[in-house]
């Protein structure tokens, strides 16, 4: 019912637009830049694409003395999304809209003024946070994202978002500012707190070519070195869920302090990303206790991070490696995990239709490690 009501509205709204417009100006279709198209007056632009993540998934278990080997595999469709973006009345009034088919549920809900080198956003969207969040799950280098990531991300809120854009010689420097619920955009309710977010990257030699600061794999094989450095830092005032804006809801209210940083290099082919990031409680609310004062629950706090690594060849198959580990504070709670991923991508038409296999051996400190071999099927339209 809430997919049929959210397509519902926005073809009313298209609806509504073309008939004021009356003519349609420009319209295209073209693989991994979807439907396009402009009324005669300029006044109206809409892009709508679509993408699917279809993955099989094999987990074995390995065998010791906490218990036997065991063995499941999962083919599924890991994501299904709908898009639609563009400008309306003028090109400075822009908007973003992420569908969630398989999750049921919006992801992007954004209205953004843009100005020369300012944007102003309003609503639902991704927290300037880390660079692997940051970068879309259509555009990764490996099937997925990391341990670390799923541990330490800032994900998605709801709120103002001010974004800010300047030069200091041939230096590129963004600023990046947010005030939101802290709620996250699951299992979201009525809450005390708020969180503040600022980030600042810098990418000394000038901006990537094709957006490619926040695309995994240097697909542009960068003629000269491109580096970007950022750190961030997220405050989140009374948190209820045990990261922040994501996980589970504990039943206990803490002051949740992010700070963490990333770096990126790409050049004729070859990239490397390392992120790192810490989460502790401020108020010495780590703990969540039932009605008899014993501990049942804990924040996740602790440290990760993540490197990963790649070569394009030529012939557009690429090799990569990552290292990434969570080492949460409260062992008794959550798992220290490091995993070691080697990864085979083919990119038929860049991040758009491409084909990627990786296997992982994760170390899990006090439980079964695991061997886990992923192959994906990416099409974005």
């Amino acid at each position: 019912m809430k997919r049929f009501l959210l397509l519902s509205a926005l073809m009313v709204l298209v609806c509504t637009v073309s008939i004021k417009a009356q003519t349609i100006k420009d319209l295209s279709a073209q693989v991994g830049k979807g439907i396009q198209f402009k009324t005669e007056d300029d006044l109206f632009y809409l892009k709508f694409r679509t993408r699917i993540q279809t993955r099989w998934d094999f987990e074995n278990t390995l065998s010791n003395s906490l218990g036997p080997a065991e063995f499941e595999n999962k083919a599924w469709v890991k994501r299904a999304r709908l898009k639609f973006d563009g400008y309306f009345i003028n090109k400075s009034l822009v908007y973003k809209i992420e569908y969630d088919l398989a999750g049921g549920y919006v992801r992007d809900a954004i209205f953004k003024y843009k100005k020369n080198n300012i944007e102003l956003w309003f609503g639902q969207g991704k927290l300037p946070g880390n660079r692997e969040r940051v970068v879309s799950s259509g555009n990764l280098q490996l099937v997925d994202r990391s341990i670390f990531n799923k541990n330490y991300t800032l994900d998605r809120d709801a709120g103002i978002q001010f974004h800010h854009k300047f030069n200091i010689g041939k230096a590129v420097i963004y600023d990046r500012w947010a005030v939101t619920s802290g709620n996250g955009i699951k299992d979201n309710s009525m809450a005390p707190g708020m969180s503040f977010t600022g980030k600042f990257e810098m990418m000394p030699l000038g901006e990537f070519s094709s957006k490619g600061a926040y695309k995994s794999a240097d697909l542009t094989r960068e003629e000269k070195p491109k580096i970007a450095v950022a750190a961030y830092a997220n405050f989140n005032k009374d948190a209820y869920k045990e990261r922040g804006q994501i996980g589970d809801v504990i039943g206990g209210e803490a002051d949740l302090l992010n700070i963490g940083g990333d770096l990126l290099l790409k050049y004729r082919g070859y990239s490397l990303m390392v992120e790192a990031a810490n989460r502790s409680v401020t108020d010495d609310n780590e703990f969540v206790y039932d009605e008899n004062g014993d501990i049942e629950t804990a924040y996740y706090t602790g440290y990760g991070a993540n490197v990963q690594t790649g070569y394009l060849f030529k012939s557009n198959w690429e090799l990569s490696g990552r290292y990434a580990f969570t080492k949460p504070n409260e062992a008794a709670f959550h798992t220290e995990i490091t995993d070691y991923t080697i990864c085979v991508s083919k990119y038929i038409i860049g991040h758009k239709f491409k084909f990627q296999g990786d296997v992982t051996f994760r170390d899990k400190v006090s439980k079964q490690d695991q061997i886990i071999t992923r192959f994906q099927m990416e099409f974005q339209f």
